[in-house]
């Protein structure tokens, strides 16, 4: 639990967790840190994720697509199950052996899931996106259910948003932590 704050700006996702202990994560450009009372207590080197955040993909009207009509993904093929449109998005040919196809089913044209493969089509995670709300004008999805694959092991996180500020004037200080002291 906690709450979690994103300068679109400088692509900086902040979380201030509260439970099950209080906690800060920072993600910025390809580093996660993890504080306790303002101590760094790791620095972890991850895939540069900012773009691919609920929050950016939101703010920048790229939810519906997941953000992948702005990489080197491809539609391949789309589909209509029921209400679902299903598109299939390829990686470049160059770029198979080492990554897999993503699924993305919109509903009423928003986003509503998303199936992540490797490159011999086994599924990786799965994503649903629930209990749309509109804020400030952008469609901001309440809860998102993600599976993950892990050793044959379906492994569930479930995410829900309240409270959601958008531009939020009052608090900038909450929206930018100063990590080049922290290196």
């Amino acid at each position: 639990m906690g709450q979690v704050c994103y300068d679109r700006n400088i692509r900086q996702v902040i979380y201030h967790l509260s439970f099950p202990g209080q906690e800060t994560w920072i993600s910025t450009d390809t580093v996660l840190y993890r504080l306790v009372k303002g101590k760094v207590m790791s620095r972890s080197t991850i895939p540069s994720v900012a773009e691919f955040t609920v929050f950016h993909l939101a703010l920048s009207s790229q939810l519906q697509s997941f953000g992948l009509d702005k990489t080197l993904y491809k539609p391949e093929d789309v589909t209509r199950e029921g209400e679902l449109v299903i598109t299939s998005w390829l990686p470049p040919a160059g770029m198979r052996k080492n990554f897999g196809k993503i699924m993305v089913s919109t509903q009423n044209r928003q986003l509503a899931g998303v199936v992540f493969f490797d490159p011999d089509e086994k599924i990786l995670r799965k994503q649903f996106f629930e209990e749309f709300q509109l804020v400030s004008g952008i469609s901001f999805p309440g809860k998102i259910v993600e599976i993950n694959y892990i050793n044959g092991i379906e492994v569930y996180q479930v995410t829900t948003f309240r409270n959601i500020v958008i531009d939020e004037k009052e608090n900038d200080n909450d929206y930018y932590y100063p990590v080049s002291a922290l290196r």
